[in-house]
Parts: C-alpha cells; sequence; structure tokens
C-alpha cells in the first residue's frame, strides 16, 4: 500500500486528486479533516521539533505534510479513490451540455461543388 501511495505522490495528478476528494460528498469529515489538521499543525507555532534547529525543524513540517497525505489517501475509502483516479468508466455516458441547435437542411458538398 505505501508503494502505490508513493507512486501517486510522484505523479503530477495527486492535487487534483485530493482536491477532488476533499469536495466529494461520499469520503466522511473525519477522513477530510486529517489534511486541515496537518495544516493547523504547521501554522501553529508550538512544534516538536522547534524550527530554530537548522535541518531537523524543517523537516518534522515536511513529514507532517507526507504522513497526513497518505493517511488521507489510505483511509479514503478505496473504491472513491480508485473511481477518480481512473475517471468515468467506459459504460457511464458523459453528461451532455446544452448547446445551441441549429436546424435546417444539410447538404454534403464534394470538392468541386464547394469551387463552382
Amino acid at each position: 500500500m505505501l508503494r502505490g501511495v508513493l507512486y501517486l505522490l510522484n505523479m503530477t495528478g495527486v492535487p487534483r486528486l485530493v482536491i477532488r476528494l476533499m469536495m466529494d460528498r461520499r469520503v466522511p469529515l473525519r477522513v477530510k479533516l486529517i489534511l486541515p489538521a496537518a495544516l493547523v499543525y504547521l501554522i501553529w507555532p508550538a512544534d516538536l521539533v522547534p524550527d530554530i534547529v537548522p535541518i531537523l525543524g524543517r523537516i518534522d513540517d515536511v513529514l507532517v505534510v507526507i504522513f497526513s497525505l497518505v493517511f488521507f489517501l489510505g483511509t479514503a475509502p478505496r473504491e472513491i479513490v480508485m473511481e477518480h483516479i481512473r475517471g468515468p468508466r467506459s459504460g457511464d455516458t458523459p453528461k451532455k451540455k446544452n448547446g445551441p441547435v441549429i436546424e435546417g437542411e444539410y447538404q454534403v458538398l464534394d470538392d468541386d461543388e464547394r469551387a463552382s
């Protein structure tokens, strides 16, 4: 499972996937609260490792972001995540957009008929 999540993180569609999952009503609210909780931790002035420590101060923030994404994608319902990754199935019909309809008679013209 971790290998699959790391593969997802390397894809450029991860932010789009996260946004779609956050907007999907089928994903439970408790799962959606994982990412805002991680953002609150990043903004909160108290850290596990203070930011004053040269390298370790920033590493904990990066680890919180990575683990929150992994936990969010891991706890979201699998079928919903896979639906957003794959896109609509071939059997699903896309929604038609209602555009203007031009009524009248139509003819197919050959190249010779167009020239004259």
